[in-house]
């Protein structure tokens, strides 16, 4: 504004719009928005990925190394595969001529003893054994004895046992212990209870309650 009260055109132009020069406003010019700085991602070294392998390679030694040093498993032991065999089949007549190999039975449960013909315990589980057979029978649930040749015991001895108790299950004849031995028998009867996948389940020693086995089979068919 100059002496005389008019408004001057220069302030004019910085208060209106230039769309409409009466308005009496003007924007004003934005400043240009600055470029933002590019982002360099820093160059992965060389030398890091070398020390990431040679990490691994370590470690993978030092666990291989670890599972070599731990003693080898005892078989006939719980959580172990059973070890297999093939062995002739004794019925109450003797020796029948036919083999039976424990591979065969995988997809069903087996209840396997150790026992020999005189031993006084496996005598007296014979009822029991012979129970349990009849009770699962039509189960996929076998039930296998393998008779030793310990202290005079012989096929002809195994027949009389099986004729006695009256027994329906399988007895076959370890002819040579060797399966004993690789079972690691100390005493009899001794019963394992074999999954479907041929895994040991249960190890039983000695005279056993029948709620104790139909708890262990009950567990291996589920």
């Amino acid at each position: 504004m100059d002496a005389s009260g008019v408004i001057s055109p220069t302030v004019k132009r910085i208060c209106g719009s230039p769309a409409d020069e009466t308005s009496g406003w003007t924007e004003l010019p934005r400043s240009k928005q600055k470029k933002k700085p590019k982002i360099t991602k820093p160059k992965r070294s060389r030398g890091r990925g070398i020390l990431v392998f040679i990490t691994i390679v370590v470690v993978v030694l030092a666990v291989a190394a670890y599972i070599m040093s731990q003693p080898p498993t005892e078989p006939g032991q719980i959580g172990n595969v059973a070890p297999d065999f093939a062995l002739p089949v004794v019925t109450a007549d003797g020796l029948s001529g036919q083999s039976l190999t424990l591979s065969s039975f995988r997809g069903k449960v087996v209840i396997l003893e150790f026992m020999v013909s005189w031993c006084h315990v496996c005598q007296q589980m014979a009822p029991a054994f012979e129970y349990l057979t009849v009770k699962y029978q039509g189960q996929n649930v076998v039930f296998i004895s393998v008779a030793a040749t310990l202290s005079g015991a012989t096929a002809e001895s195994t027949a009389q046992f099986i004729r006695q108790y009256h027994a329906t299950w399988t007895h076959v004849l370890d002819t040579n212990n060797s399966v004993f031995a690789g079972y690691k028998i100390e005493a009899t009867p001794t019963y394992f209870v074999i999954d479907k996948s041929g895994e040991i389940l249960s190890r039983l020693q000695g005279a056993v309650a029948t709620d104790v086995f139909t708890n262990a089979i009950d567990l291996a068919l589920s």
